[in-house]
């Protein structure tokens, strides 16, 4: 299995205007490592928050496609008691994640 980046909780400030979603993905291209999930880019000017997605690719929030539920596949989800349950799985859930107790899907919280 291979082990998963953490990632930097916390968001990077500029007043520039011309450092946009471009700009991110420019850092993520030159190293992954200057770019990782869960890390927000506000560009103060253009009032905008950007981000790199799983796929690598740099965003603009708010410029995602909408996915219909019934476009996604849930039949791969695993089935736990509980959020503990599903933390102390092999793997775990993360926090975020998805499963499912019985026939009812939830959303791991802790």
């Amino acid at each position: 299995m291979t082990a998963q980046p953490m990632p930097r909780w916390g968001v990077r400030f500029t007043a520039d205007a011309a450092k946009t979603e471009t700009y991110v993905q420019s850092l993520f291209n030159d190293n992954a490592a200057n770019a990782k999930r869960g890390e927000l880019f506000l560009n103060e000017p253009r009032a905008e928050l950007y981000y790199v997605g799983a796929d690598g690719v740099a965003r603009r929030v708010g410029d995602q496609d909408v996915v219909p539920f019934s476009q996604i596949d849930f039949t791969g989800l695993r089935e736990f008691a509980d959020d503990a349950a599903a933390a102390s799985a092999t793997p775990s859930v993360p926090v975020g994640g998805l499963y499912r107790t019985s026939s009812t899907l939830k959303i791991r919280v802790s």
